[in-house]
């Protein structure tokens, strides 16, 4: 007999054919209980199971949720390290750059007028005769400073801005030592200021270049781009020379 055929009253009321089920405890006796009763307990335990238990609809919301989550402080790690980056570089272009203007400005602060040998000022280096130590094999010569020929330049191969110094000789040419003062320079412009009319007419007048072989110029600026070239950042100086507007 089946249970849908009592169910439906096919074969009578299902209180006239219910059947006991022997439930057995721990300590071994037993309840009797009807199929009827047995059903609901069933059931009841199977709806307790079905609420305890996570949907795909619910996991899927939940994967999206966190993925949002973990995008968004994926982002903002990066961009913290971006920015972390860039002020880590700026501020090593800045220590070097100030380190190389401070020598700019010791070295045409002592910059001399030899007719032999003129400033010569370019759009992307200078060069000229100052006071400076000079690098040799002789430990003595290296720590007196002489006469020497002091060299700024852009280095396209390394993509910096160079000093060279050689010892002044009136033949001839000493080999130069060469030192990188900033790197990661892509850009260099410089300009040469000459002094006033004698009747003081305008003001400091500003060239890309230099020749004029029996003075020197009254000021140097010196503009320098720095770091990438996407964010590259310009350092300007000024430098003036104290011998400016004296004749040979």
């Amino acid at each position: 007999m089946k249970r849908e055929e009592i169910a439906s009253g096919r074969w009578g009321r299902p209180e006239h054919r219910t059947s006991s089920i022997q439930h057995r405890t721990s300590n071994g006796g037993g309840t009797e209980v009807s199929e009827a009763q047995f059903d609901v307990q069933c059931s009841m335990f199977d709806v307790r199971c079905s609420k305890s238990a996570f949907t795909l609809i619910e996991l899927l919301v939940t994967t999206a949720i966190l993925a949002v989550v973990i995008g968004a402080i994926g982002a903002c790690l990066a961009g913290g390290i971006r920015v972390w980056d860039v002020a880590r570089q700026f501020n090593r272009h800045e220590a070097d750059a100030l380190v190389g203007f401070r020598l700019m400005r010791r070295d045409m602060g002592q910059a001399l007028e030899f007719e032999g040998s003129p400033f010569v000022g370019e759009p992307i280096s200078c060069s000229f005769v100052g006071v400076a130590f000079v690098a040799t094999a002789d430990p003595v010569k290296s720590s007196i400073p002489r006469l020497a020929r002091i060299r700024y330049y852009l280095s396209p191969e390394h993509a910096a801005w160079c000093r060279g110094v050689s010892a002044f000789v009136w033949e001839g040419q000493e080999p130069e030592s060469v030192e990188i003062l900033v790197s990661d320079v892509h850009g260099v412009a410089l300009r040469y200021g000459a002094l006033p009319d004698s009747e003081g007419a305008g003001g400091t007048e500003w060239s890309e270049s230099w020749s004029n072989p029996t003075n020197l110029p009254a000021a140097v600026e010196v503009e320098l781009e720095v770091g990438s070239r996407e964010r590259g950042t310009l350092m300007t100086q000024w430098f003036v020379l104290p011998l400016a507007g004296e004749g040979a």
